[in-house]
């Protein structure tokens, strides 16, 4: 074999051991475009929407195998689950939050092929404020209700916490439910903001039974403009309680005497 021979060959197979190294090494790879949070900041109780890419960051076909929101109030469907080198994907994301307050953070997982991080983790997040906010509960709450008898319900605390003024009046109950309700309101009231008062209601069963329902309070607010107050009634009968037997009385001799 001549030397340029030899040279030609060893070429030819410097050649074949970078190609084979290239092809063992060419793999999928998952990117969150713009990061694995996405962030609303503060926000009305709603909805919120929005649409998160993901891309093949690599040189093999992406396979997306799952993407699993981490609760019910969570939606992420995707576009399409095969994405070719460079290609992109849209998870349009749906996250629930008209009942909840404050700082609110869920996740979605995001499953693919993708050798080096198999899982990746979505975090969705918004600081949800409200202009009316209820304290301990938005709750009213009898325990130990009896039929015919008013009881008082867990007193709840309402502010306005907007910076504008709300008028909030009277709730009211749906006709037809076992219970009537009365609240200490006279009438609508308007709240300055930072302004707070205490809500006090008297429940009382018409019928021996359990009862679950709502009252709606309306407001001038334009983000909570129909507020509802769920309302959990226990009506419990209680029983007359048997007398123990009285028991007999020993003389001095330690016979009963009898009554």
């Amino acid at each position: 074999m001549t030397r340029s021979s030899m040279i030609r060959t060893a070429a030819a197979a410097i050649a074949l051991v970078v190609t084979a190294g290239t092809m063992a090494v060419a793999q999928p790879k998952l990117e969150i475009v713009g990061g694995d949070t996405y962030d609303w900041g503060k926000v009305a109780p709603a909805k919120l929407t929005t649409v998160v890419q993901v891309k093949n960051a690599g040189d093999a076909e992406l396979k997306i195998t799952e993407v699993r929101p981490g609760c019910g109030c969570t939606a992420a469907p995707i576009d399409k689950d095969l994405l070719k080198p460079g290609e992109i994907g849209k998870i349009s994301i749906t996250l629930d939050v008209t009942s909840r307050s404050g700082p609110t953070e869920k996740i979605v997982t995001i499953t693919s092929n993708d050798a080096a991080a198999p899982s990746q983790v979505l975090h969705l997040k918004a600081d949800v404020r409200r202009a009316v906010t209820f304290t301990p509960m938005q709750y009213l709450v009898v325990a130990n209700g009896a039929k015919g008898v008013e009881s008082p319900a867990s007193p709840i605390t309402i502010k306005n916490t907007s910076d504008a003024p709300i008028t909030v009046e009277v709730p009211q109950l749906p006709k037809g439910e076992k219970v009537s309700v009365r609240f200490d309101m006279k009438g609508a009231r308007e709240l300055k903001p930072g302004e707070e008062f205490t809500l006090l209601s008297y429940i009382t069963p018409t019928e021996a039974m359990s009862v679950q329902s709502k009252v709606t309070m309306k407001t001038t607010s334009s983000e909570m403009p129909s507020i509802e107050i769920p309302l959990s009634v226990t009506v419990s009968e209680t029983p007359v309680a048997p007398q123990a037997p009285i028991a007999p009385q020993l003389s001095s001799t330690g016979n009963a005497q009898q009554k």
